[in-house]
C-alpha cells in the first residue's frame, strides 16, 4: 500500500502545477494535439486566478473561481483543473465526475483521460483505469500521451498483479518518458522498483 501511495504521488498531475525544468534531460511538449484553449478573456482570468488559488492551497476559493470560468466558458481545461483539486482533496468520486464530465464535453482532451485513470486506479479500479487509457490510446495520435498511458498501464498492471511480462511490456513501450524531464524520476524509481520485486 505504502508503494501505491509512492507511485500515484510520483506521477505529475496534469493540470494545476508548475514547470520546473532539468537542463540534462529532454523537454517533450505536453500539448502535442492539444488544440483546446479558454478563448474568453473573462474566462481565462478566473482561470488564472483558481490556478494562483490553489499554488496557495486555497481549494475552496480555486473551485469558486473555476467554477465561474466554467460557466463563462464551457471548457474541459477547466473541468480538469476543477477534478485536480478533488483528487488533490482525495474526494474521488467528486474529482471522476469532473473528468467523465471532461471527456464527454471534448474528448480530445488527454490530459482529462490520464487524471481519470489514475483516480480509478486510486480506488483500486483498475479495469476502469484501463477502458479509459485504452480509449486514450484508440484516439490519440500523439506519441507523448500514448507513452504517458503505457507508463501508467504498467503501474496499473503492477499494482493489480498482474503477470510481469505485461509490465515490462508497457514499461518498454514507455520508455521515452525516462528522457522526460518531468517524468524521468519516477519513471525510473518505478522501473527500478519492477525489476527488483517482479519477475
Amino acid at each position: 500500500m505504502k508503494f501505491l501511495n509512492f507511485v500515484f504521488f510520483c506521477f505529475l498531475i496534469i493540470s494545476c502545477n508548475n514547470n520546473k525544468q532539468n537542463k540534462n534531460l529532454n523537454r517533450h511538449n505536453p500539448y502535442e494535439h492539444i488544440d483546446q484553449n479558454i478563448e474568453n478573456e473573462n474566462a481565462i482570468e478566473l482561470y488564472y486566478e483558481g490556478l494562483d488559488f490553489f499554488e496557495e492551497g486555497n481549494f475552496e476559493s480555486a473551485i469558486e473561481s473555476f467554477s465561474k470560468s466554467f460557466e463563462i466558458e464551457k471548457n474541459p481545461i477547466i473541468l480538469n483543473e476543477l477534478g485536480t483539486i478533488e483528487l488533490k482533496r482525495k474526494k474521488y468520486s467528486e474529482a471522476i465526475k469532473y473528468y467523465n464530465q471532461g471527456r464527454k464535453l471534448d474528448k480530445y482532451y488527454w490530459p482529462i483521460y490520464i487524471n481519470e485513470a489514475r483516480t480509478h486506479a486510486k480506488l483500486s479500479e483498475f479495469e476502469e483505469a484501463e477502458r479509459i487509457l485504452a480509449l486514450l490510446k484508440k484516439l490519440c495520435k500523439s506519441d507523448y500521451w500514448i507513452a504517458y498511458s503505457d507508463y501508467l498501464l504498467a503501474t496499473i498492471h503492477f499494482l493489480n498483479g498482474q503477470d510481469c511480462v505485461k509490465v515490462f511490456d508497457f514499461l518498454e513501450k514507455s520508455k521515452n518518458m525516462a528522457s522526460d524531464s518531468e517524468l524521468s524520476k519516477s519513471y525510473l524509481k518505478f522501473k527500478k522498483h519492477v525489476e527488483k520485486n517482479c519477475g
